[in-house]
């Protein structure tokens, strides 16, 4: 064997020639050029990545496909690139490679071909620029229903690759939500993780999609998923506000749960201060399930994610304070019907916020992909998470997956609310595409109660698009605009609605139940005299409220329904009914529901 070395290119080598027979440790071999492999020139390609206008290094997600056509990752959980803090060094092969450069939506991307030679180290300095800075106009982007375990645990993930993957969304917020890849999670451990990686331009906290419910642990039954945002960890009791709100859910197969109902988890995350969101409420596909749980395994099952309760929800409040108009990147036919629900919300009286989230899961393939779907919410002043939550539960918000829509009335924002007296008002619309995807703008569309009302097609398809109209009304009704990019179904803006009053507005005062009662001893039937008492659960704890004196043992009540009711008489033992769970013809029709029932109004 004989090294030789040799100098090419600035960069020293050592070549070992090996001809004949050689032995180590009483081995014997023979090579041949038959069996030689020949590896392809390698080059180093150095990359910086600033802010254009800070000059700072600027985190970012870096698609990089090299010469043989590969593109270049460091996790099954983003599998089109990779995320760089905006400093980043490859070894590659020679030749003609592509890079290009995202930020979110609101900075332009980045597309070079680079051709880099055998043995080169190429240095290059890729500068990304706004198009548009929405903060310095009250604009905060966020995404509050995020993953870091969904279930999966296919893919490794740490805090720091989630901080990451935020930075490089260009989003102000992220809410990460349950499980999380830590032992014994509690609020002050995820406080504690996740503030230490937040920045001025990027808050993570933590989040639980809660409710998450299933009818007896039925993924056919599914009662509805909800986001949370902004809520205390510690209840006044000291109890962990997560535990008690997974507590609160049957997950699936959990057919032996005990059941409570989402409005009475809606209660507690409201008594903690905080917001509440249903979440992809027409969402169900056909897959395998079961064979868990005492229910039997079936291969073509439907299962749902749909929001079955929040028609009851509604009327009971509503318990619950906005809905996602749109979920994920690519559910455009779930994310129509949910438009459509909103609408008939509104025109109902139901003034409810339009909201927007990913549902992306880091541990699993392809899934850590925060802010495809993600909301924009005006905040006056500094920016904190409880002023997001505030604003957006008056519905200051723009959902989108792509296009950035700014549109104002009299210079007010969506969820903002004028007299209906026919004057007329002006309209301020301003739009651009994606700064991270190809093509531009085809069209924007304002609404008038969910209808359109005027259209705008874009010829040339524009990166940016801006007008004035006026618009006026003289009875009751509501404005929204919606934008599209090249392709709809994939690019989509809705803004949240502004409101014309012909009357102060007041929502609708929430239905009450009336529930027929009977008192019973369990063996004679004999009626007993009783006293009942509405019982209102914060999660899974009751809180006891007003009494009804039942002198008979039966008749009819008046009570909120949301409430439960508990039976006392003396010499027996208490027992606590639910009007809603233990009323089995209305759980049947509720956990039947389909997705076109939600927004048809006789449902």
């Amino acid at each position: 064997m004989i090294f030789e070395k040799v100098k090419t290119g600035g960069v020293v080598s050592l070549i070992a020639l090996l001809t004949g027979d050689f032995a180590i440790g009483g081995i014997s071999s023979e090579l041949t050029t038959t069996n030689q492999k020949s590896f392809p020139a390698q080059a180093e390609l150095r990359v910086e990545i600033p802010n254009a206008e800070t000059h700072q290094f600027i985190p970012c997600t870096v698609t990089l496909v090299d010469a043989n056509g590969k593109t270049v990752v460091e996790s099954e959980g983003l599998r089109g690139g990779f995320r760089s803090s905006g400093l980043f060094s490859k070894r590659l092969p020679a030749g003609l490679t592509k890079i290009v450069v995202r930020r979110g939506l609101e900075f332009r991307s980045i597309a070079r071909e680079i051709d880099l030679l055998p043995n080169e180290t190429k240095s290059i300095e890729l500068l990304l620029e706004r198009q548009v800075d929405l903060r310095r106009r009250g604009w905060y982007a966020g995404d509050s229903h995020v993953h870091m375990v969904h279930g999966e645990k296919t893919v490794n993930i740490d805090f720091d690759q989630v901080a990451l993957a935020a930075r490089a969304e260009d989003l102000q917020y992220l809410s990460l939500g349950h499980a999380w890849q830590m032992e014994d999670p509690s609020p002050e451990r995820l406080d504690n993780e996740l503030s230490r990686r937040s920045t001025s331009d990027c808050t993570l906290v933590w989040n639980i999609e809660a409710p998450k419910n299933y009818y007896q642990g039925d993924a056919g039954r599914c009662l509805g998923h909800c986001w949370t945002l902004a809520m205390r960890g510690r209840t006044p009791s000291g109890a962990d506000a997560i535990t008690e709100l997974l507590r609160a859910s049957a997950a699936d197969y959990e057919s032996d749960k005990t059941s409570y109902a989402n409005f009475e988890s809606h209660a507690l995350i409201h008594s903690q201060g905080g917001a509440v969101f249903y979440t992809h409420p027409a969402r169900w596909w056909t897959g395998a399930w079961g064979g868990q749980g005492g229910y039997p395994k079936q291969e073509k099952m439907f299962i749902s994610n749909m929001a079955v309760e929040l028609p009851f929800d509604t009327l009971a409040g509503p318990t619950y304070d906005g809905i996602d108009v749109i979920t994920g990147g690519g559910e455009f036919a779930a994310n129509q019907k949910a438009f459509l629900l909103w609408s008939m919300l509104l025109n109902h009286g139901y003034r409810l916020a339009a909201t927007a989230s990913s549902d992306a899961c880091f541990d699993r393939p392809g899934g850590a992909m925060p802010g495809t779907a993600r909301l924009y919410t005006y905040v006056q002043g500094e920016f904190s998470i409880d002023k997001v939550k505030e604003a957006t539960t008056q519905g200051r918000t723009f959902a989108t997956t792509g296009p950035l829509l700014l549109v104002t009335v009299q210079g007010q924002p969506p969820g903002s609310t004028f007299p209906a007296d026919g004057s007329p008002r002006q309209m301020c619309i301003e739009a651009w595409s994606s700064g991270s995807a190809t093509g531009g703008l085809s069209y924007v569309e304002i609404l008038c109660n969910g209808q359109p009302f005027q259209k705008f097609s874009l010829s040339g398809m524009p990166t940016s698009f801006q007008t004035n109209l006026t618009i006026s009304a003289d009875k009751t009704a509501w404005f929204c605009a919606k934008a599209a990019g090249s392709n709809e179904q994939l690019q989509r803006a809705i803004t949240g609605a502004f409101y014309f009053d012909k009357q102060p507005w007041q929502a609708p005062d929430p239905v009450k139940a009336k529930i027929q009662v009977a008192v019973k001893d369990a063996i004679s039937g004999q009626l007993l005299k009783a006293n009942l008492t509405e019982v209102s659960y914060i999660g899974t704890q009751p809180m006891f409220g007003t009494s009804h004196g039942m002198e008979g043992g039966q008749g009819t009540i008046t009570a909120p329904a949301t409430a439960r009711l508990r039976a006392e008489v003396k010499g027996y033992e208490p027992v606590t009914l639910s009007p809603f769970f233990d009323n089995s013809a209305l759980m049947e029709t509720i956990t039947r529901l389909r997705d076109n029932d939600l927004f048809d109004w006789s449902t």
